[in-house]
Formats: C-alpha cells, sequence, structure tokens
C-alpha cells in the first residue's frame, strides 16, 4: 500500500514537472486559441489522412482566426496562412530552421538541405551555391534542349502517331530525373528506354512514408515506429534509393578525374587513388567549377568540412527534390493549359512570335516568354509544388497580428499552409479558385503582398534549386507548346489533391495530344 502510494505520488510530480514546464507553450495556445485535439495525439486523427487534411486545415483556417495554435502529438504547432505572419516566419534568422518532424525525411533520404539545421545547413548551402549559379544553369541549356526533344518524340509516338491519352505526369518524370541526373551528377540514365519504375515508385513511396508518419503522433517515438509495417515499407523503398544514388555517385566521380575505376573500391577511397595527380590539378589551378558532383568532391578532397556520407545525403536529398517538385510543377502547368485552351492558345502565339519553329531554345529567347512565364506562376500558385512547410522557432518569437504581438515560445513548430494561402480569396480576390494568369500575374492585375506567393518559399531559406526549376519548366513548357495542342475531359474543380511533401493528385487524368 506504501508502495503504491509513493508510486502515485512520484507520477504526478512528475506529471505535474511536465505541465510546469510547458506552461510557456499553454499561454499561447490560450492567446491564439486553435482547436485543442484530443491528449497526447492532438489533432493526429483528423490529419492523419493525406487526402484530406489540407481541406481540413483550410476549414479551421475559417473558423479559427490564423495564425493561432493547435497540437501534433505533444507538439505545439503554429498555423500559419497569411502573407503577413508567413513574411515574419520566412525572414526571421530564429525560423531557418526546419521543423522537427523533418527528422522523419533526414531518417529516410539523408540529412540534406531541405531536412538540415543549422549549423549545419548553413555550411553545406554556402558551399553548394556556386552549383546553382546563373552562370552554371546556363550551361545545362544542351542537356535541357536534349531531353525536351526525347520528350517531343514519346509525345509523337504515343500520343499522335498511336493515338493514346497518356497519363503525362509519368513522362514527366523520367525525363526530369533525367535531367536532374545529368546535371547534378553527370550521369546519363536512359529512363525513357528501361524499366526504372522501381525508382519512381521508391521516391513516391518514401515521401508517403515520411508524411503518413508525420501526420500519425503515435508512431513519433522510434522504438514504437520501428515495430511498425510503415516502418519495414521505408526500409524497402530507401533501400532502392541508396543503390540508386551510389550507382549516380561512382561513375559521377570517374568521369571526373578518376580514369581507372574499381567498381569494388568504397567511395571514400578515390581521391586518395591518384592523389598526386589531383594535387597537381589544384596547384594549377585547371580543376573547374561546375555540377554538383564535381563541387562537392573538390570539397571533400580539399578537407572543407564534408565527408563522402554528407555527399551521399545531399546527392539523395538534391535529386530527390530536384524530380519531385520541378515534375509537379510542370505537371500541373501542362494540365492547367490543358484545361483552358484559351490560355494555352495565348502561351502558343507567345512561342510563335519568340521562337523560331524549330530547333534549340537559347537563355536570352527564354526569358523573353512573360505569358509563359505567367502560365508557370498561376499554376503554381493554384497547384503549389509543395503545399506546407515547417519550420521550429529557434528562440522566442515576436509574433504581430492585428489585435495584437504576441511572443512564440522556443521550440514550437511552425506550419505555413502555403497551399490555401495562395487560393484565399481574401488575399487572391473572388478569382482566387479559377486559373486566370493575367487576373492574377498581368500587368493590370492588383497589387498583392510579395508573400503571398511563395512556391519555393522566400526569405533566408529560399529553395536553391528555383532558377533550375524554372528555367527546366519554361524551355520543356515552350519545346511542347511550340508544336503541340494538349487536351483532357478533366476539370479543375473536378481535381483531387492529396497533401504530401509534394502535391499530388488522387487521380491523374489522361490527356490527348495532337500536332498543331
Amino acid at each position: 500500500m506504501l508502495v503504491g502510494i509513493i508510486l502515485a505520488s512520484w507520477l504526478i510530480i512528475i506529471w505535474i514537472y511536465f505541465l510546469w514546464s510547458r506552461r510557456r507553450y499553454y499561454k499561447i495556445a490560450w492567446q491564439l486559441r486553435g482547436p485543442i485535439g484530443l491528449p497526447f495525439i492532438g489533432l493526429g486523427l483528423q490529419m492523419m489522412n493525406p487526402q484530406t487534411f489540407l481541406n481540413y486545415m483550410a476549414g479551421l483556417s475559417h473558423k479559427y482566426k490564423a495564425p493561432f495554435i493547435s497540437w501534433m502529438g505533444t507538439k505545439c504547432f503554429l498555423y500559419v496562412n497569411d502573407p503577413q505572419t508567413v513574411e515574419q516566419i520566412f525572414n526571421s534568422s530564429h525560423c531557418t530552421n526546419k521543423g522537427d518532424f523533418y527528422r522523419f525525411m533526414s531518417s529516410a533520404i539523408g540529412d540534406g538541405l531541405f531536412t538540415s539545421s543549422s549549423p549545419r545547413w548553413q555550411k553545406h548551402r554556402r558551399l553548394i551555391n556556386p552549383a546553382f549559379s546563373r552562370q552554371i544553369l546556363c550551361n545545362f541549356l544542351p542537356i535541357f534542349n536534349a531531353e525536351s526533344e526525347v520528350l517531343l518524340d514519346k509525345l509523337q509516338m504515343e500520343g499522335v502517331q498511336n493515338g493514346k491519352s497518356l497519363e503525362i505526369y509519368q513522362i514527366l518524370k523520367k525525363i526530369v530525373l533525367e535531367a536532374a541526373c545529368q546535371t547534378t551528377m553527370g550521369k546519363k540514365m536512359n529512363f525513357q528506354h528501361d524499366g526504372s519504375m522501381a525508382i519512381f515508385e521508391a521516391y513516391n513511396g518514401v515521401t508517403e512514408v515520411c508524411v503518413k508518419r508525420m501526420l500519425s503522433p503515435w508512431l513519433y517515438p522510434e522504438f514504437i515506429y520501428r515495430w511498425s509495417r510503415l516502418f519495414d515499407r521505408q526500409q524497402k523503398v530507401v533501400g532502392v534509393l541508396i543503390g540508386f544514388v551510389e550507382q549516380l555517385l561512382q561513375p559521377a566521380v570517374s568521369v571526373v578525374g578518376v580514369d581507372d575505376w574499381d567498381a569494388n573500391m568504397p567511395l571514400e577511397q578515390h581521391h586518395y587513388q591518384k592523389q598526386h595527380e589531383q594535387q597537381q590539378q589544384h596547384q594549377l589551378g585547371t580543376k573547374s567549377k561546375s555540377i554538383f558532383i564535381e563541387q562537392v568532391r573538390d570539397h571533400v578532397e580539399r578537407g572543407q568540412q564534408m565527408s563522402w556520407q554528407d555527399v551521399r545525403d545531399e546527392a539523395n536529398v538534391i535529386i530527390a527534390a530536384t524530380f519531385e517538385t520541378t515534375s509537379t510543377a510542370l505537371y500541373f502547368t501542362i494540365l492547367c493549359l490543358a484545361m483552358h485552351p484559351d490560355y494555352q492558345d495565348k502561351v502558343h502565339d507567345e512561342l510563335r512570335a519568340e521562337l523560331p519553329q524549330s530547333g534549340d531554345i537559347t537563355m536570352d529567347q527564354l526569358e523573353r516568354l512573360t505569358y509563359t512565364e505567367m502560365a508557370i506562376n498561376e499554376s503554381m500558385r493554384l497547384f503549389a509544388p509543395v503545399p506546407m512547410v515547417l519550420r521550429r522557432a529557434g528562440q522566442d518569437l515576436q509574433l504581430r497580428r492585428e489585435d495584437g504581438n504576441y511572443v512564440i515560445p522556443m521550440g514550437t513548430q511552425i506550419g505555413i499552409d502555403i497551399y490555401n494561402m495562395q487560393r484565399d480569396v481574401r488575399v487572391w480576390g473572388p478569382l482566387a479558385e479559377t486559373y486566370n494568369p493575367e487576373a492574377h500575374f498581368g500587368c493590370n492585375s492588383a497589387t498583392r503582398h510579395a508573400f503571398a506567393f511563395v512556391p519555393f518559399t522566400k526569405g533566408l531559406r529560399m529553395c536553391i534549386g528555383y532558377r533550375y526549376a524554372l528555367m527546366l519548366m519554361k524551355l520543356l513548357l515552350a519545346k511542347i507548346f511550340r508544336s503541340y495542342r494538349i487536351s483532357t475531359d478533366a476539370r479543375l474543380e473536378h481535381l483531387l489533391v492529396k497533401g504530401n511533401i509534394s502535391l499530388k493528385l488522387k487521380e491523374y487524368p489522361l490527356c490527348r495530344v495532337g500536332r498543331r
């Protein structure tokens, strides 16, 4: 009896201490009131379905005044969907670190730029930045032009000659991943001609696994997660991706300076094989600084605080992020233009005026395609490639709202709902949920907050590859709509989206392709 009383007393004391240590979270939750949820799991049950949680959050944002506080598991969660608060978050030096939930991504695909925190993120960003400079991107144009011809051949063969309705997203993913492998790793993979579906299924699988875990608070503890079926699935898809990245890394190293390649040699030993020759190259200043793999290899050899494991992690994350977000944004632009033939004709008119009838496209020509860029921006407004991003308050954050100033405690998880903000009629007006490039991005469109449109985020941690993505999308769209007309029976209001790391559709409509 006495033992039971002592044990119960200790449990009560521990519980009181737990509540007391979190008193600042409860204070801000009282001030910025939102849905409370259930003990220990918060809104986990309501948000566990990726197909419905974006609509669920949109409903909450109308019921409660955003930004508001809610709970995911035991984590204090600040929901944000207004441009003024988004600007404060993205420009705050206290909010550069991704949310704690991104650790699920880093455990699966590696701790790269997309998932890492400071000071690691700052160091690696500084080292990798030159690989995405304008000068380097211009060197990618021959690759982009070549891959666009592969895409056109595919559309001509399957869509025009065979008269098939196509699921264009699958074709685009192969083209974009092929371009990503060549421009970052220096390796041509020929995805259009081999059975590489396992790689695409693995990328899709790993994002689904991570999002499912993010939305399931009972799977947050590692010791519970490792006994789940979700963990078994993660191990399978991660194994495929690790093998793929190793395949990319090995030939890439041989291309940039190792002539006698030993396939059985560990990656860490490559730079020792011809150390003397490489030192001579450094001394003579002849080593080029070009694509990602060459630059990070140079950093490893110079001992600039990068290991080969860092290279693996960054390669995996850069390939995944480039491929996922760019192919998603490109697909939704094509789909929107297919659903709105009048705007597609305006894109075609611009292409006829600014481009030759055939042949490669130059950087100067791309920069003149202003209406095409408007069409891309409008599709990314309606279908944000990354629908929600998470940040963590590294220190106490002063937050300004219309009704006063609030202190967001250190450790608060911050969810920025880009998808719903960019569709909000309070921000974008009565045509917010329609596709209308001229109304929202034309020269006569209303002036809106600078952070109302953030498909690649903004501020201190803006996406490193946004120029790369826009350049590739404009070129592929120009090549497609210069020669082809794409149509579909799908309608904008009937599309059902799924919240994932990158935006997905529940079902991908078929499209018809015809020559102009």
